[in-house]
């Protein structure tokens, strides 16, 4: 009998997790964002790059990422990359009497100064004992074998038991930002995604955000690793370049439509970011589409 999907939106299940393969990175997943469910990613092929509250990574076989819910990162594959990606609400391992134990394994996920915890190198033995309970969990969900559910809680809490073992109990000072700090860097990013066509620069966001420019450049490098002005520009560059490919407008209209204030400013910042004119991405990208 042929298996009925399992539904995407993790927090509206009764049992808020999931366990998938993902082969190469899907499109969005290159773009910087977040989401509320604790990630795990075991990277059993491939290689790549993480870039995870600002801080850059470089992956291979073996290697295993924990994402806390809220963390700001983005992920690039460069080869072949085939990963086990495991989703779930970070409150399916918390005791439901608020045990102290519990917290603290959360609150290493949680807070984004505790870098330490984001990697697991392929090559410690930490890796290796906790590549084979992510066999385990991906097994017992496939499988859904009864008490499965069960078995996948348990087996969550044995894989965060052996992190919290392994790692520092300090936090790295120089990432260390407050949650509303972060929750902030979070608003500015969601303002400038849905802006982005628009008249922005460091005055406005001070303004409308209620923090000065220096620490606002500097929380916001701190979680993405780029500057507030550099994030727009990439923002309006990765948008021209969709609609280079997806649509017929004009370059003069689309350079207009993503924001840049000139048609000489667009094709130097395009050509600076992309190697290439607008003009000739559009011809070389129109050709791989129809390939």
């Amino acid at each position: 009998m042929k298996k009925i999907p399992k539904p995407t939106l993790i927090q509206e299940r009764d049992f808020p997790f999931e366990s998938s393969i993902s082969c190469g990175v899907e499109n969005g997943f290159h773009e910087l964002h977040w989401h509320k469910e604790t990630e795990i990613c075991y990277i059993k092929s491939g290689t790549g790059k993480y870039l995870i509250n600002g801080t850059d990574y470089s992956f291979s076989a073996g290697d295993i990422f924990i994402i806390g819910n809220n963390d700001i990162h983005l992920c690039y594959d460069d080869k072949k990359l085939v990963m086990q990606v495991v989703m779930f609400d970070p409150f399916l391992i918390s005791s439901r009497t608020s045990n102290s134990s519990d917290i603290e394994y959360l609150r290493l996920f949680s807070d984004n100064s505790y870098t330490e915890c984001r990697k697991i190198e392929h090559s410690t033995e930490c890796a290796r004992l906790l590549s084979d309970i992510l066999a385990e969990i991906e097994a017992e969900y496939d499988s859904e074998q009864k008490g499965y559910e069960m078995m996948i809680r348990s087996l969550l809490l044995r894989f965060f038991a052996f992190v919290f073992r392994n790692n520092p109990d300090k936090p790295d000072s120089g990432k260390n930002l407050s949650a509303n700090s972060a929750a902030k860097v979070r608003s500015i990013l969601q303002y400038i995604d849905l802006h982005y066509y628009e008249h922005i620069d460091l005055a406005l966001l001070e303004q409308k955000f209620g923090i000065s420019r220096p620490y606002l450049c500097r929380i916001f490098k701190t979680m993405t690793g780029i500057s507030p002005i550099d994030y727009i520009i990439r923002k309006r560059i990765d948008e021209a370049k969709r609609r280079l490919i997806e649509t017929a407008g004009s370059i003069l209209k689309i350079s207009d439509e993503c924001g840049f204030n000139s048609l000489s400013n667009f094709n130097s910042l395009f050509k600076r970011m992309t190697g290439c004119t607008p003009g000739n991405y559009r011809k070389n990208g129109a050709a791989k589409v129809q390939i």
